[in-house]
């Protein structure tokens, strides 16, 4: 591993254990271990439930962002679960990359097509969870924060301007092709041939999908997916002493998950934790309780990320791939290689 690789990780971990110890530093153990035992434990089964069901539907989606490819829903579910269980185990975010390796391997999806469509996605997924953080203040308006207003109106801006630059990109491809067929002259022939074939699948999956009939289903299909994981919070919220309200888990649910942007430990512990428990108090009305909140985080955490590593693990196992595999695939002999094989210019 690089030197760069080994800050990059340091820094994700200093900064999980840093929000970490300031989130429990205010919290009674006994106190968390007394809300625990008092939750109620059985609303777990259909949070879990919901969970999945917005896997399925971010599936369906994701095959509507690779219109030319007609890769099949179960396949793109096991894909994304896998590529869900790299990134809450693997640290820097490698489920991307297992992704694009997988349905290289298992559906023949060039990179170039791959990496359009995982872009297209968080743009989706930013400009979803911004218009729903933001519906939720409004109906909090008396007693949410004015940090989240001014957070969700950045958030919603950065995500609308990057669904502007991906539109000028999906109408002016030529231009985008021809820039970088300059730029790539400067670089080694190999590389600058991987390059442009990774354009070239880039903006061609992204021409497919800009019809306004197919952006309103994608649309439709991304804010129905963010509903059903912010359900979850709902759902889990229920079992515990607090003010549960669908606004209230909707506003905490799109916060914990921005926080995920910052740099942290796999898993985002601390990040989701620390931005979960401080707007859950901050916007509750009432007094929370630290350690009953710090409880329900735990249980949130727990149940969005424990089912997904076992059912991904799971699904790995059955598949005879490893992450070891995977990882280590942009270091296979490129002769004679196919994309299935793990040979990352053939997947381009």
């Amino acid at each position: 591993m690089s030197r760069g690789a080994w800050v990059r990780l340091l820094v994700s971990f200093g900064i999980s254990a840093g929000l970490l110890f300031l989130v429990l530093r205010t919290m009674d153990p006994s106190r968390i271990g007394a809300a625990l035992s008092t939750a109620d434990w059985r609303l777990v089964a259909p949070a879990i439930a919901l969970y999945f069901a917005g896997v399925w539907i971010r599936s369906v989606r994701w095959g509507l962002l690779l219109p030319q490819q007609s890769v099949p829903t179960y396949i793109l579910f096991r894909t994304m679960v896998i590529g869900f269980t790299a990134n809450n185990v693997l640290p820097v975010r490698m489920g991307e990359v297992v992704r694009a390796y997988l349905l290289g391997r298992w559906a023949s999806v060039p990179y170039g097509s791959t990496i359009a469509s995982l872009v297209l996605e968080r743009i989706l997924d930013g400009l979803s969870l911004a218009l729903l953080l933001l519906v939720s203040l409004r109906f909090l308006a008396d007693v949410a924060p004015g940090y989240l207003v001014a957070a969700g109106s950045v958030a919603g801006a950065g995500f609308c301007a990057g669904a502007l630059l991906l539109a000028l990109a999906a109408w002016r491809s030529s231009a985008i092709l021809t820039l970088v067929r300059f730029f790539t002259r400067l670089l080694p022939p190999r590389v600058g041939e991987v390059v442009e074939r990774l354009a070239t699948g880039f903006v061609g999956e992204l021409a497919l999908v800009r019809g306004w009939r197919r952006l309103a289903q994608i649309a439709g299909l991304s804010l129905l997916a963010w509903c059903l994981e912010l359900g979850v919070f709902y759902v889990l919220m229920l079992g515990f002493a607090l003010p549960a309200s669908v606004p209230l888990a909707f506003l905490v649910g799109a916060a914990a998950n921005f926080a995920t942007v910052v740099p942290s430990s796999p898993g985002y512990v601390g990040t989701f934790d620390g931005a979960l428990v401080k707007v859950l108090t901050d916007s509750a009305g009432v007094v929370v309780d630290p350690a009953v909140a710090g409880a329900y985080a735990l249980v949130v955490h727990a149940t969005l990320f424990l089912p997904v590593i076992v059912v991904g693990t799971l699904l790995l196992w059955r598949s005879h791939v490893s992450f070891n595999q995977i990882t280590h695939a942009a270091d296979e002999d490129g002769s004679g290689g196919t994309a299935a094989q793990g040979n990352w210019p053939a997947a381009a």
